[in-house]
């Protein structure tokens, strides 16, 4: 197998949100991704290292995360964008 640090920071993402992502939901430019409790501080430090052109920034809780879609891009399109990344349907 090919250690996790080869793989990538957009395949990790991919692997996260499979495991971590339990529903999304939006408004305006903000997309909210709800998580297990205890993981939303997790996954935003993950969206937000991992530096994606449509993300402005996160803010987490303890089970949701508001991720700040950058213009002109709305925040149900990412949204959109991340629970098709997840693999799953959202």
């Amino acid at each position: 197998t090919v250690p996790e640090d080869l793989r990538g920071p957009q395949e990790k993402l991919r692997r996260m949100l499979d495991e971590l992502l339990v529903s999304t939901d939006h408004s305006g430019n903000i997309a909210m991704l709800r998580t297990p409790p205890g993981a939303a501080q997790y996954l935003a430090s993950f969206i937000d290292r991992v530096g994606m052109q449509e993300v402005v920034g996160t803010i987490a809780g303890d089970d949701t995360v508001f991720v700040l879609a950058r213009d002109p891009m709305t925040g149900k399109e990412l949204g959109e964008l991340l629970g098709r990344r997840s693999g799953a349907n959202r």
